[in-house]
């Protein structure tokens, strides 16, 4: 298995994706990192990120 590369602030935020109405705000550049390492999606049309497959994986713990 290859190893993912993640901090434990990133792997931490994966919980809080997609952000929600009163939830955990996470911050922009935290968010563009997850984007960047394929965890997350580029914002959609409502303007929030969306976990990856990969990024549901490693949330779950499976990866």
């Amino acid at each position: 298995m290859a190893d993912i590369d993640i901090t434990d602030d990133e792997r931490a935020a994966l919980y809080f994706i997609p952000q929600s109405e009163g939830g955990k705000g996470i911050d922009e550049e935290l968010q563009q990192r997850l984007q960047d390492k394929g965890f997350a999606t580029a914002p959609r049309e409502d303007g929030r990120r969306w976990l990856t497959e990969l990024g549901d994986q490693v949330r779950r713990g499976r990866l």
